[in-house]
This record gives C-alpha cells, structure tokens and sequence, in this order.
C-alpha cells in the first residue's frame, strides 16, 4: 500500500515526569527498516484505504453503498502487495462469515434448526443464473430487501471490485524488479547481457530479504532456492508431490503411437528405441491436457490460438500441452516429449523430444545439470507444461473438483438430513467456513484475481469451469478407483518403481484410515443394506445431489448398500480434508517462484518445431510476466494468501481428539464405542504421520520432502 514515511515532532515534556523521555528509554531500539511487517494492522489499513478513495463510498441520501470511487494503487513493492493482497481478501472473507452466520448459514452460536427450516435456508442457486456450477443461493437478490440490506451494509456488493485496487498497476519497487527490469533493458544485438535475467530472478529470490512470511507448510522456502530448479528430475517429480499430484496417468496406445509418428518425422531412431521399450514395460505415463479446446465449446477450434487481449499488462496466451514421461524402475520419473500445445493432431502440433532421454546416473550430476540450463527449447516447453497445469490445478483439480464439489454435498445434505441423523453428524464438522469462503471466492477470488491471471477470456473460463463440474466423476475419484485407472494399482504402490509417489502411497493410507472410521460408525446406526434402503432421509440425499435443478452431479451414486453409503461419505469427508490439503498447501512453496510455474504465456507459442528449435533465453523470458507489475505480483502473492498453514485447532488430528474427549466420560453403550472410535481414528492418524515420514525419506535422495499430508497439519475442511 501506499509508505508515508514522515518525521514528527517532539512531543511535549510533561512536567511530572522525573526524566526527559529520551533519558528514560535510553536502551538500544530495533531499527524499524530492518524488521519486517509480518501483518497490516486493520485499523490502519482501514484509515488508508478510505483516504486513497479505494473504499466504497456510501451516499448521504440513501444510505446505500455506491461503488467504490476511481482509487487505484499503482505504484507499491513486493512484500507491501503481499500484506495488502491478504489484508483486504481476510476482510472479504471475515464479511462472508458474518453474513452466513446473520441468515442462519453456519451460524457463529450454532443452532438446532428443524429440517423444514433448514430446506429453506440451504437452496442451491436457480440454475443458469450465474456463471458457476450449483452452489448455494446466497447472495441475495435486490428485492429480498432484509437480506440485501445485510449484504450491501457489510460492502459485499463491492467486494469484487476492492481487491483488483490494491495490486499495483504501473510499477513495482525493491530490488527483485529493479534487476529485472535493469536486465530487460540491456540487450547487446538482440541477445541477453551476459546471460542474464533468469539467474537474476534467482539470486535474488534466495535473498532473505526477498523471502515471504513462513506461514505455510513448507516455511517460506520456494522451489527457487534450489540450484537446479529447472532440471527434468525437479519438473518430473513435480507430477508425482507437486501442488497437483493428481492427474499423471498411464499412457493410452494413441498416445505413444502419436508420439512415435512425431519422432519418426523428426527421424529419432534412439527416441523410437527408447519409447517401444518403455512400452513394453508399460512405464509410460502422460500429462493430458489436450482436451482444453474442446472443453470450452464449440466456439473454439482445434487450431484455434488461446489468448486474451490485455491492453494495459499486455496479451495473455494459454496452451494445451501433452507430457509424455518414462518411470524408472528405481523410481525416478523422466520426461521424453512434451507438445506444447495440442491443435488437434500431432502433425499439426509442435512436439518436441528431450535431447536426454533418459535420467542421469546420478541424480546429482551437474554437468547434465549445466547442460539442461542451457537447452532453452526444452526448457521453453517445459514451462509450457507447467501453464498448462496451472489451469488445471488452480480452476480443475482445486477450484472445481475440491471447493465446489464439496459444497453440492453440503447443500444437499443440510437440505435432506436432519442434524440428528447419523451421516450429517458424521459430516457436519468437515464443512466448517466452507460455504463462506467458497462465496467470497466466487465474488472476488475468480473474477477479480484468476481472471486477470490466465490466458483464457471470462467466458471462456466460466466454460471450462462447467465443464470440469460436468465430467467430474464422484466414484471414480473414489482413491483405490482412481489410482486403479490411472496406472498406479494400489496393491503394487510399496513396489520401488511408485517410491517417489508420495501422493499416492500416502493417500492410499489416509482413504483407508477415513474409511475405516466411517464405517465402524455408520455399523452402529445401519446393521445391513436394508436399514440403507429403509432409510428415506439417505434417498432424498442422493436425489438432490443428482438432480439437474439441485447438485446436478449424476456421478454420485445411488446408494441402496451399506457399502455404497461407507464409501459415498468417506468420499465427502477425504475431499474435504486430505485432498483439498494436498492440492493446496503446496500452492506457496511451487508457484510463489513464478517463472517455475507461470499461470500463462506472455507471448504466442510457436506454430513450428523449427521455430521452438531456434529459442534462446529471451525467447522464454518474452513468455514469462517479467515486467508486467500487476500479473507479476498477483502470480506470486495469490499462492501465499492460499498456502496458510493450518491452525492446530482445525487439524484432523485435533478433530479425533476433539470427539474423544467429547465422549470420554459418557456411558451409553453407542457413546462407549463412538469413543473407541475416535481413539482408534486418533491414533491411526498418528501412525500415519510416522509412515508418511518414512515413505518420504524413502524417496530418491535429494527429492524435495513430501510434507504437505502430516496429519496435524490436514484441515479438517476446506477452511481457504
């Protein structure tokens, strides 16, 4: 924010006072430039924000909230972006809760509503009339005149509009963007100064005073403080613990016979020989995100270049990239091919193959290190990749898939169980400020931030967001089921080959110990299927969740078993916590170093192989967002405002404990076991915090930690 930093003067010498103030405070002080702003305090901020005519201004006669006036922070550092960027979206969030809480949505006392009065509270929104897939009906309508009175006074109708007015817009300070920019600057015919930029960037991101807040998991530290950063191993292994660990899968046939078409065209033999083998072991694996086009409808066609035009930051481009890598049967993941952006066939796509094509003997070999650094096409496409998956992850996997899936199951089931019912007991506790923080990202986080972020136009993301609801496939997700269909069977997950998949081994574990759980409590309310199926409450919850003009989720099963309702909420419950944990919390430490993982392209792809071949380091420089204040800062700040570390109170871990000793000095024979339970529960978790250690230590030495799954530190629910 704005740094007004002005003298003041003395004030004046009380006459009771023994000794001059000066004299009284006469030991050594911190300097106030060297100790680093760790929160803005609100009342300050506040002050600030009125003054810049960034907040909404109310008019005089009315009493109405206008919207806010032309303010604009155009100029501000780094670390400033980062307190202010948290301050004001903690405020929208805070404005959210509140306003749940006064309509009788996760009330701050909680309450015992009747379920006829719960149906009308929890609606999904009239479907088409908004751009999301179905969430609950909570922004109010002008003429539900009580409650839009409550959402205008608390400033939600504005909220979306704030926070784009504290991410500067022009300019940018400190040291970080004066190298940069210095570094853009000094082209000797065309080519970068002596190899700077990108080592630039570097150095100065392992500056401490460059170094964020540690609030996340990970400390602060960034994958940019490791030397080789860029290497195949860090970019492959990012597939298997990095932020979306999701999505790797088994190689199809069509894919490798696409793959050997492109390498015979480039008359690769050692490429060929290489892949067929691979094959052979069924060790191939993809990244698929060819599909992109098609997801967003048919005014897109398969050659069709993804950009948004951007007047003031400049273009945004974005790319269907398709991976393909070999697993090592010691474990280590290795990328062979990478198309930069599928146009709808491999001839008319640009694929380009890794000059190595297989891993180093070493893991630590630095003159295949130095080699990579330099290998600017592939590193280019590389960095294709990681755009790719940036969507993917951020509006798919984590937006999509986590946040709003969840919240269907939420609405529907505060809408169809009684809060006495066994499944809303079991549930209730995984949903805590979900609802809340989901509304505030529909009205500020999406439209307000990811937009300006990715190279997709509004409409064209508000498309691929439906689609990702629409072929999201809730039994399929089921984790045995899932890891089952994309190459990774979890009886052969101890086998040395799945050693560096953390992800998978770990969630193996956590879904099982979930599992276990839910189904020694629902035995004590369901002896067999036909209490399921006499159960009115469990039918009228499937229907809702499935229905087009409710949840609109037809993956969701029609539970008639007892198993089908053990996995069913077991499902709920692991999306809320051990998946939205693992797709979150490493946002900070893999994308806060923005040229590792960029949210789009800042220059159009190339349309030949021969194009990319001729890449340098400004060429992929060209492509990243250095210089352009706004997306720059937004890039890097948004993954820490989303990587908090969980408090210690909202852990799975804390949960067990919290039911344990609920229950510890009750008698009934149900309370007795429920008890059990959560010891049980309680104790399994922490087991797993000493064998997820184990799995991680037991990775390729020098793999970054696979910490994100320590069960203390897995919310309970999608708390941000």
């Amino acid at each position: 924010m704005a740094e007004l930093v002005q003298g003041s003067p003395r004030s004046p010498q009380l006459s009771s006072q023994a000794k001059p103030l000066d004299q009284l405070l006469r030991f050594p002080a911190p300097s106030i430039k060297e100790t680093p702003l760790k929160q803005l305090d609100s009342g300050v901020t506040n002050l600030e924000l009125v003054k810049l005519q960034i907040a909404p201004k109310v008019n005089a006669k009315t009493g109405q909230v206008e919207e806010p006036s032309s303010g604009q922070i155009e100029e501000g550092t780094y670390g400033g972006t980062q307190l202010a960027l948290t301050e004001m979206y903690a405020k929208v969030e805070e404005a959210f809760i509140c306003y749940c809480s006064v309509i009788g949505i996760e009330t701050i006392i909680p309450q015992r509503v009747p379920l006829a009065i719960k149906n009308e509270r929890y609606k999904f929104q009239p479907a088409n009339s908004d751009s999301y897939p179905p969430h609950l009906y909570v922004i109010p309508p002008k003429d539900d005149a009580s409650k839009f009175e409550i959402f205008d006074k608390l400033g939600l109708v504005e909220a979306a509009l704030l926070l784009p007015k504290v991410v500067p817009t022009k300019n940018w300070f400190g040291k970080v963007r004066n190298v940069i920019i210095e570094a853009i600057e000094n082209f000797v015919g065309g080519e970068p100064y002596e190899g700077r930029r990108i080592r630039d960037i570097e150095e100065n991101n392992r500056q401490p005073k460059n170094r964020k807040t540690g609030t996340d998991i990970m400390r602060g530290e960034n994958i940019g403080d490791l030397e080789d950063w860029f290497s195949d191993a860090r970019f492959a292994q990012q597939q298997f613990t990095g932020a979306n660990p999701t999505t790797i899968t088994k190689a199809s046939k069509q894919w490798i016979d696409d793959f050997l078409i492109a390498a015979k065209t480039q008359n690769l033999s050692n490429v060929i020989d290489r892949i067929n083998a691979a094959d052979q072991s069924g060790n191939l694996f993809v990244q698929d995100f060819s599909y992109l086009r098609q997801a967003l409808g048919i005014s897109v066609r398969p050659k069709d270049t993804l950009m948004v035009e951007d007047k003031d930051q400049g273009n945004r481009y974005m790319c269907a990239s398709v991976s393909l890598f070999e697993l090592n049967l010691d474990g280590r993941l290795h990328p062979l091919a990478i198309i930069v952006d599928w146009k709808g066939s491999i001839e008319d796509s640009v694929t380009i193959f890794n000059k190595r094509i297989q891993p180093p003997e070493k893991p630590d070999d630095a003159t295949i290190s130095a080699e990579e650094g330099a290998d600017w096409p592939w590193r280019y496409a590389k960095t294709c990749a990681q755009v790719s998956d940036w969507l993917r992850h951020e509006v798919a996997i984590h937006l999509v898939h986590a946040h709003f899936v969840e919240e269907v199951t939420i609405v529907a089931t505060s809408r169809c169980l009684p809060d006495t019912h066994p499944v809303y007991q079991l549930l209730k506790p995984h949903w805590f400020r979900t609802l809340p923080l989901n509304a505030a990202a529909r009205s500020t986080l999406v439209p307000s931030i990811i937009m300006d972020l990715i190279g997709l136009s509004n409409q064209q993301a508000y498309d691929y967001i439906w689609y990702e609801f629409r072929n999201f496939d809730f039994t399929g997700k089921y984790i045995p089921n899932d890891l089952r269909a994309r190459g990774f069977p979890p009886e052969h997950l101890e086998e040395e080959k799945f050693k560096n998949y953390a992800y998978a081994k770990n969630m193996n574990v956590m879904w099982a110990v979930i599992h276990q759980y839910v189904t020694s409590m629902l035995n004590l309310y369901y002896p067999d299927d036909a209490a399921v199926q006499g159960d009115p409450n469990i039918a009228a919850w499937c229907q809702e969740v499935r229905s087009p003009d409710a949840g609109q989720l037809p993956s969701f099963p029609v539970i008639t078993t007892l198993a089908q309702l053990i996995d069913a909420v077991t499902m709920c419950i692991h999306i809320a916590s051990p998946q939205h944990t693992a797709v979150n919390y490493l946002q900070n430490y893999y994308q806060a170093f923005v040229i590792n993982k960029p949210p789009a392209l800042c220059s159009q792809p190339p349309s030949t192989l021969a194009e990319l071949q001729k890449y340098k380091e400004h060429d992929l420089v060209k492509a990243l967002p250095i210089g352009r204040a706004r997306q720059w800062l937004l890039a890097a700040q948004v993954p820490w405002l989303l990587s908090f570390r969980v408090a210690e109170n909202r852990s799975l871990v804390d949960y067990a404990n919290t039911v344990w000793n609920v229950y510890k000095k009750k008698k009934g024979e149900k309370e007795v076991k429920i008890r059990a339970y959560a010891e049980e529960l309680f104790e399994n978790l922490s087991r797993c915090n000493d064998l997820f250690q184990s799995i991680s230590r037991g990775m390729t030495e020098g793999t970054v930690p696979y910490e994100v799954m320590d069960t203390g530190a897995t919310a309970v629910s999608i708390l941000i």
